[in-house]
Order: C-alpha cells, then structure tokens, then sequence
C-alpha cells in the first residue's frame, strides 16, 4: 500500500464533502494540473487540485454540526500540536512517552509499539523503546474502528496510539480519494459527465457512513444519506444510472464487532477486529486488553474467559 507523508496527511485532512480532488506526492514523480484545475493547497509533499465544478456544488454543502464534542473541538490541535512536538523534540516528545494506566505487560506492550511505529514510520526518527517492534499495530482494523480511536479521549488510548490510527485511516481514504478521482476522470474523458459529477460524492457517502460522531462533529459533512440525494438528483433520480465506486478496503468490520489483542511469536501485537466465535477457538491465540472492557458480551459456559469484552460499537460515543 502506497504511503504518503505524514505532512501530506495533516495537509489534506480537512476536504469539504463532494470535493474532486487528487493528492499527490512530490517525491513520487513530477506531474502538471491539467488547465481546467485550479491548485488549492500546496505544502511540502503534497499537492492537492478540485475540481471547478465541484467546487462550485460544495459552496452550497453548508451541513449543520451534528454536535460538538470535547474530541472534535479539539482536534486539530491534538494533531498539530503532536506532529510540532515530534519535529522539534522527536523521541523525547511528551506525548509519545505516555502509556496507558493499565499496567498489564500486553497492554503497555501494544502502547509502546504504536509509539515506536509513530517515530520510525512516519518520522524516520530512533526507536523509543528497544524491546519492542516498530510495526503499524493498527493495520488489520476497518475504518470505523480507527475512526473512534482517532477521537476517543477518554484515556482508553495513549496520544500516539490516536495519532497512529489517524494517520492510518487517513493515508487509507487519500489512497481512496485517489481511485475515485481517477474513476471519475475516466468517466469524463468518455463523456458521461453525469456520472463523473457524482463520483465524490458517492465517496463521501460512503466515508461519512464510518465516521465516529466525534469525526462526523469535526468534519461538519452533509450526512451519507443527503450526499447520495445529491448524486441521484444529478442523474435525473435513475439510480440505475449512478457509477459503480472502486472497493475501500476493510471499511467496516463486517460482523466482527470485538476488539482484541492478538499475540505474536516475536511479542510484537496487533489489535484486530474479531467475532465472538473467533475467540471461542482454541487456535486463535489472542489476549484481551482488559483496560477496555465496558460490558458483557459473551457468557459461553465453556469458556468462561470470555465473559467480558469491548463493544466497539461503545467506543467513541
């Protein structure tokens, strides 16, 4: 998976809903703006153009808050003032030594390797902590998951640990933005201008409907079902006749609704998304984060360790 910077993703964090736009990295490869774009942003490494047209349609997108939270308020200053930290004082930042309360090794583990993954992933800086890896441990979650991480400020999660699944789920719908841009740039050059219209706003559609609420407060998008209205009304109300949007993959968690630790041989960890019936499984080697659990889940009698669990679905709310 193509990774963009991680000043690219805090450049292009904030899109209005319906914008055709595409990112592009300046180190992957040197490109012109076609005529009809007008650049909107420019930062080191990234560039970003919108479309005219929609432009023109996301000036009248002015969506009411859905509610404003102490995480969407102050979010844009978690992030800057996280990426600031790191850039002047890289490992010795004060939010990258925070770990969770919880003092199990399983959970300080998983804290400690997300920080690792923050500083030499996204910042080429030295590793924190030695004894443990530096792999993504968020790379297995859908999009809804790391979306309530992202904005969950209760203290379940460490700042990095935030910070990463942000960073995550953000480099996933850039990749995203950029398949559909080039959907609808094909789209256009064969003349359906109707469907090349709708594109982003099928997208965002499909974005909006995985945002945690604290997101969807701090973003301010129309909701799912009010940018679908838009692109059905632009093909006349055929349905039939909207595009179909490439795959996003792992969007949601597809019936899998518990959070879970899997455990492995190196030590190093993974949060994953899993069923009740996984857990059940004597082959699947997986500790819980037992700081999470909030309430009962399963009361299998013969497993009895899986009386309590996380709902994801509580997170973030």
């Amino acid at each position: 998976m193509t990774n963009f910077s991680v000043d690219s993703l805090l450049a292009s964090r904030s899109v209005t809903a319906g914008a055709s736009i595409k990112v592009v990295q300046n180190d992957v490869g040197k490109s012109t703006s076609a005529p009809s774009r007008q650049p909107v942003y420019s930062s080191s490494g990234v560039t970003v153009t919108l479309s005219p047209t929609a432009t023109k349609i996301s000036l009248l997108l002015k969506s009411e808050s859905t509610g404003s939270t102490s995480a969407a308020a102050d979010f844009d200053a978690f992030l800057d003032g996280n990426h600031q930290q790191i850039r002047e004082q890289g490992k010795n930042a004060d939010f990258v030594q925070a770990l969770p309360d919880d003092l199990s090794h399983e959970r300080q583990a998983l804290a400690k390797q997300a920080a690792n993954y923050l500083l030499d992933h996204h910042y080429q800086e030295e590793k924190l902590y030695d004894s443990q890896t530096a792999e993504n441990p968020f790379a297995s979650l859908d999009r809804v998951t790391l979306s309530k991480i992202s904005f969950n400020d209760s203290g379940l999660f460490t700042p990095a640990e935030r910070q990463v699944a942000f960073l995550e789920m953000t480099n996933r719908d850039m990749l995203y933005r950029n398949e559909t841009y080039d959907l609808s740039e094909r789209l256009r050059r064969s003349e359906d201008l109707a469907g090349s219209y709708v594109i982003s706003f099928l997208r965002d559609a499909k974005l909006e409907g995985t945002m945690s609420e604290a997101e969807k407060a701090w973003k301010k998008w129309p909701t799912a079902v009010q940018l679908e209205a838009i692109a059905v009304a632009a093909v006349r109300n055929d349905p039939a006749k909207l595009p179909t949007l490439p795959e996003y993959q792992n969007l949601d968690s597809q019936g899998k609704p518990l959070l879970a630790f899997m455990v492995g041989k190196d030590g190093s960890g993974t949060w994953k998304n899993v069923s009740v019936e996984e857990l059940a499984s004597e082959t699947m080697p997986l500790r819980l984060i037992h700081s999470l659990i909030e309430k009962t889940k399963a009361t299998q009698s013969e497993h009895p360790w899986l009386s309590l669990y996380l709902s994801i679905d509580s997170m973030g709310r």
